[in-house]
């Protein structure tokens, strides 16, 4: 609207009984708001929409809206001003302002850090990446025990591509059954046994994952999780690593004038904002779980402080309010897994939900069933103040044999100085689950409880009880009947830190077996960067021993493990290195006059990009950096040295964080001179288990130095402009008439615009030199045509 029309506008008031929409400047509690906002003034009363007050800062009613007359023609409810409590306003006709005076409970926080939603997408959910290729991790060890040998493994072989993941793993062994113990008994010489294939595909948009073959099923914390074979979907939020999934403390306040708002967790400084006159929020506060003290300090440009304090506890077994997570499976149940490859028992189905009601509640739901067996329950955890959390949950089973109930209760605070817990499950006689048809019975009492107490420089003390009560089960697998156990024992500890060394003491004690009790004491001591010594004593045979170690844990590191003790005659030692391709270990082990000859061979190999490439165990995502053929180039992880290019100029990088960012790059230092690269750093978000290729593209830049005289031998002055006119490149020409141009081809044609406008050209041959940039010139530049 133009300005002129506005101003004609607000001139004047309309008269009492008409009504006139009005564009007013808004201040509120004496501040300008810098926006203009739109009001209806009707027969004395001013009114408003709630989505135009909001976007003033200003808090609408929390009812329902009264709609005024020809309200609903704008399509719109209006909102008497007057009938706001904690507002008032006055109208400066003159200036056409409206000042508005608010209690901090009218007015709308301003958002001083971003409050991400559950549930919402990344920027750009399909920047995922992955490659097409193959990976075979192995665990290979051959042992000896004098002319008896013996050889046993672990094989994870895993196909990848955009598409998902298909995964088997395997176990092997082959040889003498006696020497190794990874042969299972009764078995002959030879034995491979499958543990697990599956295909997985990961919809990051929806955060769900799909499984179709072997898994173990998803759980709450009151039920059991299976074996199956199937199909299985569920929520996966570990494709979010940047999304905080349990509730974060929010705190609020209000500032006079312009201040610095510092917020401080335990004492440490994790958030830090400048603020305008007026209330303001601070939500999702990065704390650690359990119980917290945050302190608000509001500074004012003449020093005055206010500060505010608050506990506050944050629990991971809560979910953010509107989060859910569910897991769904059907499928058959695996039995003697790690056993026999390919047996499965009874079809069975499992549905876990859970979700966030509030910051405070989050509620849980659980449903399974087998043939002639059938469990639902549901239960919920509760945040109590800042003191910590409960749970509780109920469950009944209605199966062919009998029908019953279980409950489970529990609570946990976890504090910088005092954290305790404690949980308790009854079950009745004839409650059962789909893990009891399975085989595995199901505890009629299982209780557990702990604490831990820091003593400052004193150092630290627990205390822990386990007690379980379970019957015979009623349902077997292989035919037998599960013995009936009862176990309750009592746990105690110790620890405190001497400079860099740690003594400790721990102790255990049966309530059930009065012969089942130790205590073991010991003091570690570091020795170096990546050496500990240890030694310990105790009631126990075989507990008085001495230890030492190194580990391996960089490309190129020697690591070793010495053990010996004292009244059992056992004793070994082993020395590692660690390679690019690989870790290998080599030790002897003594025991009761036993001796053993061990060698183990840890690492993957993998296809991809037409390459097979050796490395160490890849347990999640990797990448290929390739460098087009460029040799001998650094990789850097995190700004880390990770390696260096191998002759064909691509190394593998076997530690990528699935699903998050990671920074990759190489050294410009390695580049030639007369070589190119179009970037030397990239992000990279891998698929999880599935590898990426990165290519930093080195070329030959085909390029020469130059120098440009005039007609009498003074150098072009800088600031003139060069271009190639084979490739249309235009760059500066700098001192001494010098231009640096690349892609040149062996005969060549310059157009140079000098600084006054006149034009000149050059023309020259180019032999390229492999690394070293040629100079070329001094060449005439002359008026006229090229």
């Amino acid at each position: 609207m133009p300005v002129l029309l506005l101003l004609l506008r607000l001139t004047t008031l309309p008269a009492l009984g008409d009504e006139q929409a009005l564009l007013l400047d808004v201040h509120v509690n004496g501040h300008a708001v810098g926006k203009i906002g739109e009001f209806v003034y009707r027969n004395g009363v001013l009114l408003a929409t709630r989505a135009e007050l909001e976007d003033l800062g200003i808090r609408g009613p929390l009812g329902l809206v009264r709609r005024g007359p020809g309200a609903a023609a704008m399509g719109d409810g209006l909102i008497d001003l007057a009938t706001l409590p904690g507002l008032t306003w006055h109208l400066d006709e003159q200036t056409q302002t409206i000042e508005v005076t608010a209690t901090n409970e009218r007015l709308m926080p301003a958002i001083l850090a971003p409050d991400e939603a559950p549930g919402v997408a990344p920027p750009n959910p399909h920047a995922t990446q992955s490659g097409t290729g193959v990976t075979l991790n192995y665990d290979i060890v051959n042992e000896q025990i004098g002319r008896q040998t013996a050889q046993s493994g672990s094989i994870d072989m895993r196909g990848f591509s955009p598409r998902g993941v298909v995964e088997s793993t395997f176990l092997a062994y082959s040889g003498a059954p006696q020497v190794s113990l990874a042969a299972p008994a009764g078995t002959g010489s030879r034995m491979l046994t499958r543990l697990d294939t599956s295909y997985t595909l990961a919809d990051v948009k929806s955060l769900r994952r799909y499984n179709l073959g072997d898994f173990i099923t998803g759980g709450l914390s009151w039920t059991r999780p299976v074996r199956l074979g199937g199909l299985q979907v569920k929520s996966d939020f570990s494709m979010r690593p940047d999304l905080i999934t349990f509730p974060l403390p929010t705190v609020a306040g209000s500032a006079a004038v312009p201040s610095t708002v510092n917020i401080l967790a335990d004492g440490n400084l994790v958030s830090s904002h400048q603020v305008d006159a007026g209330v303001f929020e601070v939500p999702q506060l990065p704390v650690i779980n359990g119980a917290n003290t945050i302190t608000m300090t509001v500074t004012n440009a003449l020093g005055q402080q206010v500060n505010i304090t608050q506990d506050f506890y944050t629990s991971a077994t809560l979910l953010a309010p509107g989060l859910q997570t569910f897991s769904a499976q059907v499928g058959a149940f695996r039995q003697n897994w790690g056993v026999i490859s390919n047996q499965y028992g009874k079809t069975t189905g499992v549905v876990d939900y859970r979700r966030g009601l509030s910051s405070s509640m989050t509620l849980e739901a659980s449903a399974e069933g087998a043939p002639g067996t059938l469990m639902a329950g549901a239960g919920a955890v509760l945040k109590i103040d800042h003191y910590g959390v409960v749970n509780i949950s109920a469950a009944g089973s209605d199966g062919a044999r009998s029908n019953g109930r279980q409950l489970s209760v529990g609570a946990q605070r976890v504090g910088t100085r005092l954290s305790l817990g404690a949980s308790a499950t009854f079950a009745s006689r004839g409650f059962t689950d789909v893990a009891a048809v399975n085989g595995e019975p199901v505890p009629r009492r299982q209780i557990s409880a702990n604490g831990d107490v820091m003593l400052r420089h004193l150092g630290s003390v627990g205390i822990a009880y386990a007690g379980i009560d379970q019957d015979a089960s009623l349902y077997s697998v292989n035919g037998f009947l599960a013995p009936s156990q009862r176990n309750h024992t009592l746990y105690g500890s110790y620890s405190l830190q001497v400079g860099r060394a740690t003594l400790y003491a721990n102790e255990f004690m049966s309530l059930t077996d009065s012969n089942s009790n130790g205590l073991q004491a010991g003091l570690t001591i570091p020795l170096g960067r990546r050496s500990i010594l240890g030694v310990s004593a105790g009631t126990t045979a075989g507990s008085a021993q001495v230890q030492a170690q190194r580990s391996a844990s960089e490309i190129g590191d020697w690591g070793y493990q010495a053990y010996t003790s004292a009244d059992s005659a056992h004793g070994f030692a082993q020395a590692q290195y660690k390679s690019r391709w690989g870790l290998m270990t080599a030790g002897i082990d003594q025991n009761q006059g036993a001796t053993t000859l061990r060698m183990e061979d840890q690492g993957a190999l993998s296809w991809i990009d037409r390459g097979i490439f050796p490395s160490n165990t890849i347990y999640d995502s990797f990448a290929i950096v390739d460098t087009t053929r460029m040799a001998r180039v650094h990789v850097l992880q995190e700004n880390r040295n990770v390696g260096t290019t191998d002759a064909s100029g691509r190394l593998l990088v076997p530690d990528m964080r699935a699903f998050d960012l990671n920074h990759l790059s190489i050294d410009p230092s390695d580049i030639p001179v007369d070589a190119s690269v179009d970037t030397i750093n990239q992000d990279v978000r891998p698929q999880d288990h599935s590898g990426v290729v990165v290519h930093f593209r080195v070329q030959e830049s085909h390029g020469g130095l130059l120098r440009v005289v005039d007609e009498q031998g003074a150098p072009i002055e800088a600031g003139s402009e060069a271009r190639l006119l084979e490739t249309g490149t235009t760059v500066p020409v700098g001192f001494d008439g010098e231009a640096y141009l690349v892609n040149l081809n062996f005969l060549n044609h310059v157009e140079v615009t000098r600084v006054d406008g006149r034009h000149c050209f050059v023309s020259f041959n180019y032999l390229p030199i492999s690394g070293v940039i040629p100079r070329i010139g001094p060449r005439l530049c002359r008026a006229g045509l090229p």
